[in-house]
């Protein structure tokens, strides 16, 4: 089971230049199911992916994968 609460994944922070590629996900995900991640160029999905994959941590809010809260991933 992946389960995702409020995911906010920002870039750049405190500067000029910061993006909000992720903005209060919410997401659940049961064990033993296909979930498909779909939307327009810039969207977002590849940092998603990102972060359930523990490729990259997101800036706000909680991860549970299984029964484990993931805090920090990278």
């Amino acid at each position: 089971m992946i389960k995702l609460r409020s995911i906010e994944k920002k870039y750049n922070l405190g500067t000029p230049a910061e993006v909000h590629a992720l903005r209060g996900i919410d997401l659940d995900i049961a064990a033993g199911t296909m979930t498909a991640i779909v939307g327009v160029s810039g969207s977002g999905k590849s940092t998603l992916l990102h972060i359930i994959g523990c490729l990259d941590s997101a800036t706000s809010g909680d991860y549970w994968l299984e029964d484990a809260h993931i805090t920090k991933c990278v």
